[in-house]
């Protein structure tokens, strides 16, 4: 279409509104103040012929061109704060300026008594714990006061960041971003996650310590509790797959006289604030009136912890929770732990009478759970009503050593306090990667302290020095009022069993599922 076919249709189209007089761009509006100062009554009577086309249209781009330099002069003057009436309604408003808050970042007084804001490189966090700890390292407060403040000694903590920043999960911490800005100091990140967890402090009081946003240190606690499931626990909570793994975690049991036992197993909660409305219902347990998330866990004499479930409804009971525990299904149904064997004292009356103790050889594993639990096989809870005295005995031995899992709940909440005061973070994924992270540092600092090794040691007679070397649990042997019970080696369980190993009638055999007993290499089998 040629320059002066569009100004023939435009121009037409003014004719065709002039009922109304409402132009319909700013295009026919120039159009229309070109012909009324130029066309005379008889040029609109003949129409376009007396009009030259050409110069028509120059005259209407002209004028295109003046509004539009109009327009540009009234928006910059309104962005300038001039105010200016008999413009204003012929522009556009402008967008409006975004509104900064002021900064509430750590700041100090310089001396003409201005504001200066501290970097993080000037904060006390990065000038003792990262920078320069060398001179303070060495005294012995301020080993306590960190492991105290951060819940790891302070050559772990080294070791720790070292391999956190190795690793790939932080490589966006170690870079400069777009603007070319350079990153926050990855160990001062680190140490603000390990006070949120071990305090249960909020971002915005790290903000305070470390000088740095508390949107980056929301946005890395959630990148190192992602690092804690994926990376840390699957490295430090390793559960037993074969005989050779179980043999160290059942030692401390077969020493107290419970051999085939590993572990202990029970279910704690964490309260939940943020929990969404459409899980708050089912999220409610009978124990308290908060949501909260159900964790199984399994754990050793030496509390270390060997398995633990992801978060589950508080509501669901522990029957419930023993069938979504991989770990505990997989030793009942037999598919681990097979070929751990173990041997039990048991007695029986032989034709003439005469109360003969055998060695019976069973084989699989167990472990020792509340009554809450199923009565599994491989199972052990203690009794509720048991009239026999010694049956009383080992009821009352099997409920202390099942508080192992106790005390590591109590040892996790008290380490890692955000597991006690409850998470505040929203979603059950954050709650989750939560309690992994913990549970896989609680491990950590185990093996740091030297506490995961086997024991190896001699049950004392609660002397002084016996009580420093000797596992809690076990010190209950070396008393007086056990030995009828049972001995370092579970062989003494009344009057007539001693006379039965005096006399040397002790049979080794297999019990049979009958009743009987047989040789067999094989064993009974648990499950």
């Amino acid at each position: 279409m040629s320059t002066a076919e569009i100004s023939t249709n435009s121009v037409n189209r003014y004719l065709a509104r002039q009922t109304d007089g409402k132009p319909c761009s700013l295009v026919e509006c120039a159009i229309g103040c070109l012909i009324e100062s130029k066309a005379d009554d008889n040029l609109l009577e003949d129409g376009l012929d007396g009009l030259d086309m050409a110069s028509a249209y120059g005259e209407m781009t002209r004028k295109r061109k003046a509004l539009a330099g109009m327009e540009e002069d009234i928006v910059s003057a309104a962005s300038a704060g001039i105010d200016d009436q008999s413009t204003s309604s012929n522009t556009t408003s402008s967008k409006r300026p975004r509104k900064r808050g002021k900064t509430l970042r750590p700041y100090r007084l310089d001396s003409e008594g201005r504001i200066v804001f501290l970097t993080p490189q000037q904060t006390a966090w990065f000038i003792f714990y990262i920078d320069k700890p060398d001179c303070v390292l060495q005294t012995k407060k301020f080993s306590k006061k960190f492991r105290r403040r951060f819940r790891m000694p302070y050559p772990c903590f080294v070791d720790f960041l070292k391999k956190v920043k190795e690793s790939g999960f932080f490589s966006q911490y170690q870079r400069r971003n777009s603007a070319k800005t350079p990153p926050s100091p990855i160990g001062l990140l680190l140490l603000g996650s390990l006070r949120y967890l071990g305090r249960g402090h909020t971002f915005d009081d790290l903000e305070e310590a470390t000088a740095i946003s508390e949107e980056t240190h929301r946005r890395f606690f959630h990148r190192f509790i992602q690092y804690g499931e994926d990376t840390l626990y699957p490295e430090y909570a390793i559960a037993p797959q074969t005989a050779e793994e179980f043999q160290t975690h059942q030692h401390e049991f077969a020493m107290a006289g419970l051999p085939g036992c590993g572990f202990s197993t029970d279910a704690t909660n964490v309260i939940l604030w943020n929990c969404t409305h459409n899980l708050k219902q089912s999220h409610i347990g009978f124990k308290q009136n908060h949501p909260a998330r159900t964790y199984n866990l399994s754990t050793n004499h030496r509390k270390q912890i060997l398995h633990t479930t992801k978060g589950h409804r508080s509501r669901w009971n522990d029957k419930t929770l023993a069938y979504y525990d991989s770990f505990l299904n997989r030793i009942h149904e037999g598919s681990i732990l097979q070929d751990v064997t173990f041997f039990l004292l048991e007695r029986s009356t032989e034709n003439n009478n005469e109360s003969v103790i055998k060695r019976t050889k069973y084989k699989g594993a167990w472990w020792i759970v509340d009554n809450g639990y199923h009565r599994w096989s491989c199972t052990q809870a203690p009794g509720k009503s048991d009239m026999y005295r010694p049956q009383q005995r080992l009821s009352e031995f099997i409920e202390s050593m099942r508080k192992d899992v106790e005390c590591v709940f109590g040892i996790l909440k008290g380490r890692w306090r955000v597991l006690k005061t409850g998470i505040r973070l929203h979603g059950e994924t954050a709650a989750d990667r939560i309690w992994l992270t913990c549970c896989a540092l609680h491990n950590m600092l185990l093996q740091v302290d030297g506490l995961s090794e086997q024991w190896n040691g001699e049950i004392g007679l609660n002397e002084t020095d016996d009580l420093r070397f000797t596992p809690f649990a076990l010190q209950r042997l070396g008393e007086e009022q056990m030995q009828q019970f049972g001995s370092r080696q579970h062989e003494l369980e009344s009057d007539e069993t001693v006379r039965a190993l005096v006399d040397g009638n002790v049979e080794e055999g297999v019990d049979d599922g009958a009743g009987g007993t047989e040789v067999d290499d094989d064993g009974a089998n648990l499950h």
